[in-house]
């Protein structure tokens, strides 16, 4: 269930801008019938492994939404270079210049990934926070199966898909996009009698179940009540690797029934988001095995348990964001709140939780939510500076 109180979404999706660069689909794998499994780190869903660079150890995220990318740190460590530059968008649709390096090996358990194309992202919290020199993105990926084993908290990388006892009844097709062979699938969901169908992006950069692209919800599914409307609002819902998303009209909805290559969830909360993909994250792989097949561009959903999977749950009316090293009201959730809280209020304390106390890292490597489904939030006027306290209740 997407608990999660902030949101995270970092590299997830990039778009390019450059004529010099046609593609990140570069690099190799230095090895034939390979079997390599590695142990992750699980920090807030998201995929943490060790990787050898020039024989030293690193932190990278496994991001299969995501091209690879490294710390400003790191390029300056490793004494890359870079002839070119690209503008990427990242998942709260932020535009930012960077440089395109090709990197040295880096080696996963011993298998080696050479010469691939990665952008030096620009400073941010995100690396410190969560302990990470960079992201190993798709276009790394793309040559190898890949499981990611929730269950056991590891990612194997092959060449054979057989090694892995798939079942190839099983099988989705993907679409990988040309640039950084980002995986894209069919989903199908429905709401009583209407159907519906979606190509989305997982995702396993985002810390959450599903999110729908807002202009995927306003041109197509909000005119045939797919989704159930909970709530509407404006404000800022999650944050990417180059800064809090724009301000925007966003929504909270109630998807009744979804179908995951095979896997059936019930009863999603789902927000839109500003990025121009609609994507599954890395919350999914709770429930079960997900096998990426680039060579053969096929996905395989193992659920651990049969049968269909309810995502109910109690969520707050609003949604916290952290913006100029504060954590603040991103957005209102619940309209009948609008005449005592708004964005850009600066959260002091929740419940139990003492904000004023915290790190920006806490807002990334743990859940800050009070225990009981009532609480006193207090706040700092965004205009006044007054202190003012609201009781809100989950709903």
């Amino acid at each position: 269930m997407r608990s999660l109180y902030f949101f995270i979404a970092l590299l997830c999706y990039s778009s390019f801008y450059g004529q010099k660069i046609k593609t990140m689909n570069k690099g190799s794998v230095n090895a034939k019938n390979y079997y390599v499994t590695i142990p992750y780190k699980d920090i807030r869903g998201l995929v943490i492994v060790e990787g050898t660079i020039n024989g030293k150890t690193y932190n990278f995220m496994l991001d299969t939404g995501a091209l690879t990318a490294i710390s400003p740190r790191l390029y300056k460590e490793l004494n890359l270079f870079s002839k070119t530059n690209l503008d990427v968008d990242d998942s709260s649709d932020i535009r930012e210049n960077m440089k395109v390096v090709t990197m040295p090996a880096i080696q996963l358990n011993g298998l080696a990934f050479n010469d691939i194309p990665a952008v030096v992202a620009n400073d941010s919290p995100l690396f410190e926070c969560l302990g990470i020199d960079g992201f190993l993105g798709s276009n790394l990926m793309r040559n190898s199966v890949v499981k990611f084993s929730y269950k056991t908290k590891t990612v194997t990388f092959t060449d054979k898909s057989k090694t892995l006892g798939i079942n190839k009844k099983l099988a989705v097709g993907l679409f990988k996009d040309k640039m950084q062979s980002n995986p894209h699938l069919w989903i199908d969901f429905n709401n009583g009698d209407i159907k519906g169908r979606e190509v989305l992006l997982f995702d396993t950069g985002m810390t959450g179940f599903y999110e729908v692209s807002l202009n995927s919800y306003d041109t197509v599914f909000k005119k045939i009540n797919i989704f159930n409307i909970l709530n509407e609002a404006k404000g800022a819902t999650s944050i990417g690797i180059n800064g809090v998303a724009e301000s925007n009209r966003q929504y909270r909805l109630l998807l009744p029934r979804l179908n995951f290559a095979g896997g059936v969830f019930n009863n999603i909360m789902v927000n839109t988001t500003n990025d121009n993909r609609s994507r599954i994250g890395a919350e999914l792989l709770k429930y079960g095995d997900v096998i990426i097949d680039y060579p053969s561009a096929k996905l395989y959903f193992e659920a651990y348990t049969s049968g269909e999977t309810d995502l109910s749950e109690k969520y707050w009316p609003v949604q916290p964001v952290i913006k100029d090293g504060k954590f603040v009201i991103g957005i209102v959730w619940d309209s009948a709140l609008n005449n005592q809280i708004k964005e850009g209020d600066e959260i002091l304390k929740f419940g139990e939780i003492n904000y004023e106390s915290l790190s920006i890292c806490d807002a990334f490597t743990t859940v800050l939510r009070p225990k009981n489904e009532t609480a006193v939030l207090v706040l700092k006027d965004a205009d006044t500076g007054d202190i003012k306290e609201i009781e809100i209740t989950k709903n």
